[in-house]
């Protein structure tokens, strides 16, 4: 069984005061378990319809361009469709991430997620030619026709530079995804992952 960990990092007056005004921002829609840790610009969050965003303890959300030692490409974005839920676990850090959620992306706790990952659990657009046809040339679709299915990232998770996670995708406990990969498909706990698409190099 593995150590049980108490996450030594402060939480300063600066970061619990910018997520007191996160807090004040997004109401009701933003869950937070205990405290965050917030670097440099407030992140940014859509919520509309019943969508909402729960964070766990010391959740790091880190934007800061000019003090981060990565070079950031850009701020926190989660955004969420109108039914759409982040959960993101105690201890998780992200850095300049995008994640969108339809239904659910969930991410356990102790993660490490780099600069310019994207996480969707929706393709955006409707997969049949004359549909997106028709978007294009702006007449009202059914989005229900785009295809949505949850993704999960498992406890302790690394995910390298500018990785995309694609829907409907599990990431297993303890895996590292390595940088620029493409996740289309399953990965399982304790692997070491990499390419486009992404497939097993090793165990851990």
């Amino acid at each position: 069984m593995s150590e049980i960990l108490e996450n030594q990092r402060p939480v300063t007056f600066k970061q619990k005061w910018k997520t007191f005004l996160l807090k004040r921002r997004y109401g009701i829609k933003l869950h937070n378990n205990g405290p965050i840790r917030i670097f440099g610009k407030l992140p940014f969050f859509k919520l509309p319809g019943t969508s909402k965003i729960i964070l766990g303890s010391k959740v790091v959300l880190n934007s800061d361009f000019e003090n981060s030692n990565t070079a950031l490409t850009f701020r926190c974005t989660l955004v969420c469709g109108l039914n759409g839920i982040i959960e993101i676990g105690d201890n998780s850090m992200l850095n300049g991430v995008s994640i969108t959620a339809y239904q659910k992306v969930s991410i356990g706790k102790n993660c490490q997620i780099a600069s310019c990952t994207i996480i969707s659990d929706t393709d955006f657009h409707p997969v049949s030619p004359a549909i997106r046809e028709r978007e294009v040339m702006g007449y009202k679709i059914d989005h229900a026709v785009v295809n949505k299915k949850e993704v999960r990232i498992g406890n302790n998770v690394w995910i390298g530079w500018g990785s995309t996670i694609l829907k409907g995708v599990s990431i297993g406990d303890n895996s590292v995804i390595a940088a620029g990969s493409v996740v289309l498909s399953d990965i399982p706990p304790n692997v070491l992952a990499a390419g486009n698409p992404a497939v097993v190099k090793k165990s851990l």
